[in-house]
């Protein structure tokens, strides 16, 4: 973990050395990929996006969670892992945000979620063996980017799908 944030740490640094007049309006044909992690939980996320027309695009989200929190004789922690599609939309256009440098929006999909938990939570209160469970659950996130040059940004994020706080960094191509 402390290698991560000095990694982290250094990338920040040097979107801020490397700063540049941006745009934050997203347009059709623009790409994306975002690499995040979250912040209340151990875990890591992903997002590919495509523009399909000005301000919406579409893509995949994927996301894995491994939050453990030890009760007395339990080991309380769990494996969570989301993917499916993600359809974002991009809100600067309809409210008027002239500033590039922000770019605000909210995105929806549908996500296949597969999560499990170790024997020995379940054997504790005397459940047997139980392994993964697979459902569907809604994502729905609200965010923002600050763009540090026409091909970076940082982002974060909240809502359901993966971390409910994540944040990370974006790349345009």
């Amino acid at each position: 973990m402390k290698k991560f944030f000095s990694i982290t740490l250094l990338a920040f640094a040097a979107m801020i050395c490397f700063h540049s007049t941006s745009i934050a309006q997203f347009s059709k044909g623009d790409k994306r990929v975002a690499i995040g992690v979250g912040l209340f939980s151990l875990g890591a996320n992903a997002t590919v996006e495509y523009g399909i027309m000005d301000d919406l695009g579409v893509g995949l989200y994927a996301s894995y969670e491994r939050p453990s929190l030890g009760y007395i004789g339990v080991n309380y922690s769990y494996s969570d892992i989301q993917i499916g599609p993600r359809a974002t939309y991009h809100l600067n256009r309809i409210l008027n945000l002239d500033n590039d440098d922000f770019d605000l929006y909210v995105s929806g999909g549908i996500l296949l979620r597969s999560y499990g938990y170790p024997d020995s939570y379940w054997n504790a209160y005397g459940l047997g063996s139980r392994t993964r469970y697979t459902t569907a659950t809604l994502l729905a996130r609200v965010g923002g980017t600050y763009n540090f040059s026409e091909k970076m940004a940082l982002f974060a994020d909240l809502g359901s799908g993966g971390s409910w706080v994540q944040a990370g960094v974006s790349f345009k191509f």
